[in-house]
């Protein structure tokens, strides 16, 4: 007899889909969008679609295995989960007792976003504090300057794009990452609003709209400025919302006056019509928003450059209004399912953090203690993360390593165990993302878990009970839910009540988040939005929104190398059994500098290490940049072996776009 039960997709993703789950017989057998969903509305990607031939793939994970020496080499093969805690149990206590809690390094991320994937961190924390990263592989820098403007990133709900009448889209690639989002701009498009592509690459985004503008990369901070001057030189600023709402703006003019449209094009590549023509027309449009991407921060200018794009906002009192805002991320419920988490931190008298893009740098130099075990779970940093030659060697030469996967990654293979992942069909769990989506998806156990697969959270709750520790808030899956969830509801002004009887069917939101800041009160310490900023300038930073010039090629390595997402896959997920080379695509005017063939194989150089792509003559790639899409695994050639461990200006944010590369033929 077949079911239906409604489930969460997992993904890192801007929109989170949420699915109708049909299982005849235990098995999943279809699977669809909710229509019902606010935001979603039934329309899934390709990337969710996949999801089923992920688990249902014969190479996926089902049992735990352990590494061994054999005579041909080193081999995983099967071993009991008794086996798994005994030999995790003694493991971490030899090395709390010898080294201290310290020299356990505990590394999550969020390949799977349910909040039940915050149960390593908890066990770590209950456990006595370990090394963990800080920081970010994706959006620190933006968040970090969002932060520091208005205190906190909230975004608007989704469909209130629809009501502006001029819609920049600066830096991002919705028809890619965000579908729903590029489906509501259509919308608001055929409307008659004015939609406006800012990007140094024609994306597929750029494309589907009249109006793009392609613009250096990395000075963006310098266009932000130049507009502001227009602006204000035109008094078209609101100087009565400025009074009231905003703190600066005297300090900051005299810094925009500098950027006038000459000095602008200088540095962008835009001519200072289009300058002038964009400045005016979002100053004059009644209702005009601006959506921002994470791109655009992955430089070590990043969060500048965010702060100099806010400042629009502020100067023209586009911030809580209908059809306005600076849209960058949505943290809206994320915040009220945190609680354990903040709670278990109280345990964590040991902690030791590392900014994440250092990883390899952190394994080579630390001491006192160094790393002698690492946990990994709902990540692959070792083809995500930048400068991986360096960090695979560093993370191999590690004592002890335990990693929990669906598939042998690149990470996995490094490992000592490997234990299998559960599917998100497999387990319960809440889901919710500060990327885009406001609403709350509860996810509903689907099937059973294969017999050999205990899911990530109930093996930490085995895990805690064989150390005897008693500290982690909670005792089964379900407590551990019905206390995540307590403080949003108690938000809504709604009753506490099981998980079952309450939230499958409703989807859940903070309904005054949907248009931020409508009440003038920002989460700054005085209130207002700061363009002026004491708290940056305490953390050895501008005070005020700043342009950094950006980092130059040079002889040796004349490209800048631009690794953004594909329209395939969630990061590396989807390139589990891609064993095609990348491509590197470059226009003509910079393949021609090489003496390169299009469709030709080459090597694409790094500081550190070299891949194999074929190279891809595409005019719409801006001069002296090499794009290749970010996610294939080692065995086609990860980008990441060309990308160095560089850090954003704030957020402790990887820099990956100020990496740079050369071109050699293969033969």
């Amino acid at each position: 007899m077949k079911k239906q039960f409604k489930a969460s997709c997992p993904m890192d993703c801007t929109d989170l889909c949420r699915f109708l789950v049909t299982v005849d017989s235990q098995k999943v057998v279809k699977l669809e969008g909710d229509p019902g969903h606010p935001v979603t509305k039934g329309f899934i990607c390709k990337k969710g679609r996949a999801l089923l031939s992920r688990m249902y793939h014969p190479e996926r994970l089902i049992h735990p295995l352990i590494k061994k020496l054999t005579k041909k080499g080193n081999k995983f093969i099967k071993i009991s989960y008794d086996e798994v805690f005994e030999i995790i149990e003694k493991q971490l206590l030899s090395i709390k007792k010898e080294y201290g809690t310290k020299a356990i390094l505990n590394y999550t991320s969020d390949g799977y976003g349910g909040i039940k994937n915050r149960i390593q961190n908890i066990f770590f924390n209950c456990f006595g504090g370990v090394t963990q990263p800080e920081g970010s592989l994706c959006w620190g820098a933006g968040i970090a300057a969002q932060q520091y403007d208005f205190g906190s990133p909230k975004g608007h709900f989704p469909d209130d794009v629809l009501n502006a009448q001029t819609i920049f889209i600066w830096g991002r690639n919705p028809k890619y990452t965000s579908i729903h989002l590029y489906k509501l701009l259509k919308q608001a498009q055929k409307k008659g609003s004015d939609v406006i592509v800012i990007d140094p690459i024609e994306t597929a985004t750029a494309r589907a709209f009249d109006k793009y503008v392609r613009i250096n990369p990395s000075t963006d901070a310098a266009l932000a400025l130049a507009m502001a001057n227009i602006i204000i030189e035109n008094n078209l600023h609101d100087i009565g919302f400025i009074e009231k709402n905003v703190i600066g703006f005297k300090r900051f003019k005299a810094y925009a006056s500098s950027f006038t449209l000459k000095k602008s094009e200088q540095i962008t590549g835009i001519d200072k019509k289009s300058i002038k023509t964009m400045a005016l027309q979002y100053a004059k449009a009644k209702r005009a928003s601006i959506y921002i991407g994470f791109g655009m921060q992955r430089y070590h200018n990043g969060g500048n450059t965010i702060r100099c794009i806010d400042a629009l906002g502020a100067i023209t009192g586009k911030i809580g209004k209908k059809g306005c805002g600076v849209n960058y991320a949505a943290k809206s419920i994320s915040p009220y399912l945190n609680d354990l988490y903040k709670k278990s931190r109280i345990h964590a008298l040991n902690k030791r953090c590392f900014t994440v893009g250092n990883l390899g740098k952190f394994l080579k130099t630390v001491q006192d203690p160094p790393v002698k075990a690492i946990f990994v779970a709902g990540a692959n940093p070792l083809t995500q993360g930048p400068d991986i030659k360096h960090t695979r060697k560093n993370f191999a030469a590690v004592k002890f390593k335990v990693v929990f996967d669906h598939f042998m990654t690149d990470t996995a293979q490094q490992a000592d165990i490997v234990l299998p992942a559960a599917s998100v069909f497999e387990q319960d769990d809440l889901f919710s993302t500060s990327m885009y989506s406001p609403v709350l998806n509860y996810s509903q156990k689907s099937v059973d878990p294969p017999e050999d697969v205990i899911p990530e959270f109930e093996f930490y709750l085995k895990l805690a009970q064989k150390l005897g520790m008693k500290n982690l808030g909670f005792k089964t899956s379900k407590e551990y839910l019905e206390k995540s969830i307590e403080p949003l509801l108690q938000k809504l002004g709604k009753e506490s009540v099981l998980l079952d009887d309450h939230i499958t069917e409703e989807y859940l939101r903070i309904k005054q988040n949907d248009i931020p800041w409508k009440d003038r009160v920002f989460d700054t310490p005085s209130g207002k939005i700061e363009l002026y900023s004491e708290k940056a300038l305490q953390d050895g930073l501008s005070p005020l929104p700043a342009f950094i010039a950006p980092s130059r090629a040079d002889e040796m390595y004349p490209l800048r190398l631009l690794t953004c997402h594909t329209i395939d896959s969630m990061h590396s997920q989807g390139f589990a059994f891609n064993n095609n080379k990348p491509v590197v695509y470059l226009n003509r005017k910079t393949a021609q500098k090489f003496n390169l063939q299009d469709k030709s194989l080459v090597y694409v150089k790094g500081i550190n290490s070299k891949i194999e792509a074929y190279l891809y003559i595409d005019e719409a790639i801006c001069d002296n940049t090499a794009f290749i899409y970010q996610g294939f695994w080692h065995k086609s050639g990860a980008v990441n072996f060309l990308t160095q461990s560089i850090t954003s200006d704030m957020g402790k944010q990887a820099a990956y776009y100020d990496s740079f590369v050369t071109l050699e033929k293969t033969d």
